[in-house]
């Protein structure tokens, strides 16, 4: 975390917290990504009280998200595939889980760099007031969701 800025830290905090409202926030048991994204998006659009160029901007938004998810998803299933066929393993190779470590660790970063900018565009096309509120939601849902140490 030392390597990050005074800009990169704060953008990140915000990031996961929005993540964290997104994917995680009461989803009303939408299991595909794509159902929870639907249902983030049309609260983000009642609660946020979006104009039509926001809402035009969040769906190219969504439309992005899906579209990464459809792109990074057989990734994600390879590497479970790939853990599990160690456990199974007589002996485990550490090398391998080091590779496939470093390169979770590569695409975590691809990742994070794609939402922060897709968090930043969002941001962009938002009010003032529509800036505190979306900080009201997270906020809320961060004291809803606190995990206990």
């Amino acid at each position: 975390m030392k390597s990050f800025t005074k800009f990169s830290r704060p953008v990140l905090i915000l990031f996961v917290a929005v993540m964290g409202f997104v994917f995680a926030s009461n989803c009303r048991g939408h299991k595909s990504f794509e159902k929870r994204v639907e249902w983030v998006a049309g609260k983000l659009t009642s609660k946020l009280d979006l104009d039509d160029a926001q809402k035009a901007k969040l769906e190219s938004i969504k439309a992005e998200l899906i579209a990464k998810h459809k792109e990074v998803r057989p990734k994600h299933d390879g590497w479970i595939t790939e853990v599990t066929a160690q456990i199974k393993n007589d002996k485990i190779d550490t090398k391998a889980l080091d590779k496939m470590s470093a390169e979770r660790d590569s695409h975590h970063t691809e990742m994070r760099k794609f939402f922060q900018q897709k968090l930043v565009e969002f941001h962009a096309v938002l009010k003032p007031e529509q800036r505190t509120k979306l900080a009201e939601l997270i906020e809320k849902f961060a004291s809803k969701h606190k995990l206990e140490d």
